[in-house]
C-alpha cells in the first residue's frame, strides 16, 4: 500500500504519459463514476492483488506535478513470505501479500529503504470506521546510510464519498500520525472498488502539502 514518503515512481519522463493518461481517465470516467458513493457498510476485506493490476495518479507538491503508473509485475518470495511487486519506471515496491505490509523499496537495482518489522501499513483489514492500529519498526536507508525507529498509528476516521479524475468512490478516510509528537503523517481515501487508494495527502518539506489522486485503474 501506498506510503506517504515513498516516492512516486517518476521522473521528468513521466510527464509526456500525462496527457494521454488524462485521456484514457476520461473515456473511463463514466465507468469508474457507476462504482457508486454510498457508505461503505461492514468491514472491508483485504483485497487480493492480481499481476497486471494497474494504478494510474497524478501528484502535486510545492515543487511540481506529475504523473506515474503503478503496476503490479509479479510475486516474489522475499525472507520466506510472498511479497507483492509493483513497479513505477526502475522503481519497485515490495508489500507482504499477508496483509500488504510494507517491506522494501529498489530502484535502479539498489535497495533504497527497508522497513523490519514490515508493518508499516496506511490501510489495515478487514477495516472499517474505527479500527485504528499501531505500529514501531525500524527503518534503514541503506544508500543514505541511515535508519531510524518509527512508532505511528492509524486510525480509520469516516466514511466519505470522493470525486478525483478517475471518478467517484464511496471511501474511508484514514489519518496516520507520529506516536511520539502526534505530528501528522498521511491521509488515504481507501476504495475497496479500486482496491487501493484513490487518494492521499501528505507533507512536504516544512508546512508545505503533497497529494496524488488516481487518474484510472485496471483491474485484473
Amino acid at each position: 500500500m501506498n506510503t506517504p514518503e515513498a516516492a512516486h515512481g517518476t521522473n521528468v519522463r513521466c510527464e509526456r504519459y500525462a496527457t494521454m493518461l488524462l485521456i484514457v481517465a476520461t473515456a473511463l470516467v463514466g465507468c469508474s463514476a457507476m462504482q457508486g458513493t454510498a457508505s461503505i457498510k461492514g468491514p472491508i476485506a483485504k483485497p487480493v492483488w492480481k499481476v497486471g493490476n494497474e494504478w494510474a495518479y497524478r501528484f502535486e507538491t510545492p515543487s511540481g506535478t506529475g504523473t506515474f503508473v503503478w503496476r503490479l509485475d509479479r510475486i516474489e518470495v522475499l525472507a520466506n513470505e510472498p511479497h507483492y511487486v509493483i513497479t513505477a519506471d526502475t522503481r519497485e515496491i515490495f508489500y507482504r501479500v499477508a496483509d500488504l505490509g510494507f517491506t522494501k523499496e529498489i530502484l535502479d537495482g539498489k535497495t533504497v529503504r527497508q522497513i523490519s518489522p514490515s508493518t508499516w501499513r496506511p490501510v489495515a483489514f478487514p477495516l472499517s470506521v474505527g479500527l485504528s492500529w499501531d505500529m514501531k519498526y525500524l527503518e534503514t536507508r541503506p544508500t543514505e546510510q541511515q535508519s531510524e525507529n518509527i512508532e505511528r498509528r492509524c486510525v480509520a476516521e469516516a466514511n466519505e464519498a470522493l470525486t478525483v479524475p478517475a471518478g467517484t468512490f464511496a471511501t474511508i478516510r484514514i489519518v496516520c500520525k507520529n506516536m511520539r509528537n502526534n505530528s501528522w503523517v498521511t491521509t488515504v481515501w481507501y476504495s475497496p472498488a479500486v482496491n487501493h487508494m484513490v487518494k492521499n495527502e501528505y507533507p512536504v518539506g516544512t508546512g508545505g502539502r503533497g497529494s496524488r489522486e488516481l487518474l484510472m485503474f485496471k483491474l485484473k
